[in-house]
């Protein structure tokens, strides 16, 4: 009799564990919600000589101004300052570099556009490359095409703004205006604000030329030679390239 009651308690049982549903291993209760993929920008430029300081960079990112280093990065927006007897050279990833003296700056544009505020600076694509570049100021713009160009700034703008040709061929736009001016090697331009006068394009001799080969700051006082040195040391006044014949003197 205990025999037979106990077989029907034994199977209520079983059919009770049975009946319960397998429960689930417990996890973490985490937020759902992805988070965003932060995508690094590239730097298109570097600091590659700091020749002499103060050189600072004023950064596009958090709007702080820092003392430039050897290396680094730049990007668009970037402002890059000289200060008193501060020198130096940036390099970008596709051939373009620039020099500036003290008490310069200039800001990265995007479309390879390099805006000259105040100072002075000398800026090249390397030889065999043709990347468009422009150097903009207030009042005119140079366009180059694989050459050297240099622009002036000065502290006293009634004296004009200085456009030169160091190598290759260098066309000056004016604000507001369609005329274009083309210098080749050893030609200048100086550009009046606010003058009714276009510019007249000045030749050096080649004795002027010879000298201010020798004593430019930008082109001599930097430990390392200019990439396109080599192609300004054969060039004369006149003559757009190698590959042309040089003017009659």
């Amino acid at each position: 009799m205990k025999r037979s009651l106990l077989m029907p308690a034994i199977a209520i049982a079983l059919f009770s564990c049975e009946s319960q549903p397998n429960s689930a291993p417990t996890t973490p209760v985490t937020d759902a919600t992805p988070k965003p993929i932060v995508v690094k920008e590239q730097a298109i430029a570097k600091v590659s000589l700091v020749e002499e300081k103060p050189v600072s960079v004023l950064s596009k990112k958090d709007a702080k101004e820092t003392d430039a280093k050897v290396g680094m990065g730049l990007h668009v927006a970037d402002t890059v300052r000289t200060q008193g007897k501060g020198k130096t050279q940036i390099e970008f990833n596709n051939g373009i570099g620039f020099r500036i003296g003290g008490n310069s700056s200039v800001q990265i544009k995007p479309n390879n556009r390099l805006n000259l505020t105040e100072g002075k600076m000398i800026t090249w694509v390397k030889p065999g490359l043709k990347v468009p570049t422009e150097i903009s100021t207030a009042y005119a713009t140079a366009a180059i095409r694989g050459t050297t160009a240099f622009v002036e700034i000065p502290k006293d703008l009634n004296k004009g703004i200085r456009f030169f040709s160091w190598e290759g061929t260098v066309v000056v736009k004016l604000a507001n205006q369609s005329k274009e001016i083309t210098l080749l090697t050893g030609e200048e331009i100086i550009v009046i604000p606010n003058s009714t006068k276009p510019p007249v394009v000045r030749r050096l001799t080649l004795n002027e030329w010879k000298e201010i080969s020798k004593t430019s700051e930008l082109l001599r006082s930097f430990n390392s030679p200019l990439p396109t040195q080599k192609v300004i040391d054969k060039l004369v006044p006149g003559q757009s390239s190698l590959s042309q014949t040089p003017p009659d003197k």
